[in-house]
């Protein structure tokens, strides 16, 4: 099929455009503040920074673009959202560099301690070989700070949006929506 040149040079840009909301979906919904209460400074978990981990337990940072929520912890587990399902990181863990998928991160400080859950829209992890994770996320909110009603109402806009969309950029960002959203509501149910 011939199609002229700026005709090919837009589909072009649709495509790149599409592809980059792919990998960064936060991008794509409304900031997660607006659906939750921000995290207060009282979960922020600061360490000296020359203090190491205990014996049997990693050093976990857990940043956003404009603050730490918790930097050079020890803590026993973390179990994260990776875009093959979730898994734990411990002490030990082989390295990795894990793409994370919306949802929820649980952070144990210590064995048999509780879990404390924040919903993340995505995200990196890195495990270093000497036990070190590191999570960098846009966006976090305490799984008890997010507004249910707010959940199911952007919800049921990004499932409009998909069903009512003309072309592969639109339905490409009604479907991140459907996924972040439908990851918030999961959250919601199983706190």
């Amino acid at each position: 099929e011939n199609h002229h040149p700026r005709q090919r040079q837009t589909q072009r840009t649709a495509m790149l455009r599409a592809a980059s909301a792919v990998r960064r979906p936060a991008a794509f919904f409304p900031r997660l503040a607006q659906l939750s209460r921000p995290v207060h400074g009282s979960a922020v978990r600061l360490a000296d920074e020359a203090a190491k981990p205990a014996d049997g337990l990693m050093s976990f940072t857990f940043t956003l673009p404009s603050k730490s929520l918790y930097q050079d912890v020890p803590v026993e587990m973390v179990i994260l959202p990776g875009n093959d399902g979730q898994f734990g990181a411990m002490p030990t863990h082989v390295p990795t560099i894990a793409e994370l998928k919306p949802g929820v991160i649980s952070i144990q400080e210590t064995a048999g301690g509780p879990l404390t859950k924040f919903f993340i829209p995505g995200g990196f992890a890195t495990i270093s070989p000497d036990s070190k994770l590191r999570v960098s996320t846009l966006e976090v909110a305490a799984i008890e700070d997010l507004d249910s009603d707010a959940v199911k109402t952007g919800l049921a806009q990004y499932q409009a949006a998909y069903a009512s969309a003309t072309d592969d950029l639109a339905k490409s960002e009604a479907e991140i929506g459907v996924e972040v959203y439908q990851s918030m509501s999961y959250a919601i149910s199983e706190a």
